[in-house]
């Protein structure tokens, strides 16, 4: 999975992306893989695992309502079964390398996401929240397999560089030698004389370069190619190890990216509400008519509407209020001194908008000896789980429509 690719980027970008094109070329592609709503990350990532939607899975932000507060979702409320999860039960030989939203011991092999430190609410603290034991049990994790040892010892990658131990510029370039060296373990291990069934894994940059550096920007573009770059080495390996011919390759993102021009403060339009700011989606704790009707009020005059709550999981839509910011605006804590509600955007470009926006919408390739060659306008978000699930010999659990033959 590559962070934060759309569907316009992908088809727009054939120079830049020369590999996941060619990949395309002798296998599927989908023009535009619808993303669950909010198209977040977290969300976006647990319905490339199960296959279904919120409702299903329970995590509908990347922040998610607790008792009074909004914290961070983490692999421990992921309420049904993920397909890594479900593949090892079956018997399959399970790695997982820097998936977000993956529970250790749901893989034979494992390593934590890079980025997993970002998450914690107080990641350098002797005791953080309860809440953040989701997200430190993966980091705390030694690999069982010895898979990844191997591979050290054999000259590959060793860990990967703490992203936080420095200044912003130290996390960027962390940030690109971790998403490097979780391609890297894939394959080696791919190319291994036993290789897992399954390998899931995923870059992260492309997205964090697009929020910072804006929508089409140089440095979102050199973030792109040198996903793409890495995908182009994984390739090189399996054909170089002869095992190219026999290995399904299935390529997708966990949703889009559109540039936003301002953003809105909902602490100063609601400063005795609490919410949570998912992109262009807002979250607000509005818990009975009257909180919802002051909620609904006090946001229409900035031009924020109120959407359907149907996609939150059932025990959440009686306390939380979903809104989609005006267009070309998105949701985000004030980062400067004052009591404007509206301010410039810290992050140029975002995703998670009104359902249906078509700039959250993704791309999708795969090419193998499953995958035959097709090329579909459109597809469903639970497409993905039902493609993976098939190519190693499972039923789809969220009734998707695979794109290889069952």
């Amino acid at each position: 999975m590559i962070d934060g690719v759309s569907a316009d980027t992908f088809h727009r970008r054939p120079a830049d992306l020369p590999n996941l094109h060619a990949l395309a070329a002798r296998g599927t592609t989908v023009r535009r893989l619808a993303a669950d709503p909010p198209a977040t990350s977290l969300p976006g990532r647990c319905g490339i695992l199960t296959g279904a939607g919120p409702t299903e899975h329970g995590v509908y932000g990347n922040l998610i309502l607790d008792g009074d507060a909004f914290r961070y979702a983490n692999p421990d409320d992921v309420r049904i079964p993920t397909l890594p999860a479900r593949a090892q039960a079956a018997g399959r030989d399970v790695a997982v390398l820097g998936f977000g939203m993956v529970r250790p011991e749901d893989a034979r092999t494992f390593h934590h996401a890079w980025w997993a430190h970002e998450m914690l609410q107080r990641a350098r603290d002797l005791a953080p929240i309860p809440a953040d034991e989701g997200w430190l049990r993966t980091s705390r994790h030694a690999d069982a397999s010895g898979r990844l040892a191997a591979l050290a010892a054999a000259g590959w990658p060793r860990g990967v560089p703490d992203a936080y131990a420095g200044d912003r510029l130290h996390y960027l370039l962390a940030g690109l030698e971790g998403d490097r060296r979780m391609l890297r373990w894939a394959a080696g291990l791919a190319t291994q004389p036993e290789p897992p069934d399954l390998v899931v894994t995923e870059v992260l940059s492309p997205d964090t370069l697009q929020h910072l550096a804006g929508y089409d920007s140089d440095a979102a573009v050199w973030s792109l190619a040198g996903a793409d770059a890495l995908v182009g080495t994984l390739v090189a390996e399996l054909e170089r190890a002869g095992r190219l011919e026999s290995t399904n390759l299935i390529v997708t993102s966990d949703h889009g990216h559109g540039p936003v021009e301002r953003a809105l403060h909902p602490e100063r339009i609601l400063p005795h509400m609490t919410s949570s700011c998912e992109g262009g989606l807002l979250y607000v704790r509005a818990e009975g008519a009257a909180a919802r009707r002051e909620a609904i009020a006090r946001l229409a005059e900035h031009g924020a509407v109120p959407i359907d709550g149907g996609f939150l999981p059932a025990d959440a839509r009686d306390r939380i209020a979903a809104f989609a910011a005006p267009e070309g605006a998105s949701f985000e804590t004030a980062h400067a001194a004052g009591d404007a509600p509206w301010g410039p955007p810290r992050l140029l470009s975002m995703h998670g908008f009104a359902p249906g926006t078509a700039s959250d919408d993704r791309f999708l390739v795969a090419a193998g000896p499953r995958v035959p060659r097709a090329v579909h306008e459109r597809a469903a978000a639970s497409a993905v789980e039902a493609t993976l699930a098939v190519c190693v010999g499972l039923a789809p659990q969220g009734g998707g429509e695979p794109l290889v033959a069952a």
